[in-house]
């Protein structure tokens, strides 16, 4: 799923809108993000930490055997950590900014199994484009 722009740079995969259109609020596009990761079968705990200058809001992301459902407190067993700005998220979850961009541009920090990120893309992917950086 290689991409590469006019410009000769690599063109990274974006997410499906997870904002429906700009109408979603931040819990709601969670909401939005673990049923689209429930459908595809993951058994995946991911916690995001997105911050808006001042304080971080905590999103606690289960999905398995068919079912899902968001926390809004960290949780020792998260696979994956993602810490973000606010703004960050609402620009990977509209499918504006891929999240290897927002990776690469410093906009995003990922702890853990950053392989469980890769293979979600992969399902969430809303644009062609590459999905792994490396």
């Amino acid at each position: 799923m290689d991409a590469v722009s006019q410009s000769g740079r690599l063109v990274y995969a974006a997410l499906k809108d997870m904002t429906e259109g700009g109408n979603a609020d931040l819990a709601k596009s969670f909401q939005n993000l673990a049923s689209e990761l429930e459908s595809a079968g993951f058994d995946v705990l991911i916690e995001y930490h997105i911050g808006d200058g001042k304080t971080y809001r905590t999103f606690f992301v289960r999905s398995g055997n068919g079912t899902s459902e968001i926390r809004t407190e960290s949780v020792p067993e998260a696979q994956l950590r993602v810490f973000m700005a606010e703004e960050t998220w609402h620009e990977i979850a509209s499918g504006a900014v891929s999240p290897a961009d927002a990776f690469c541009d410093g906009k995003m920090r990922v702890i853990g199994d950053t392989d469980l990120g890769v293979r979600m893309l992969k399902h969430l992917a809303g644009t062609p484009g590459r999905i792994g950086i490396c």
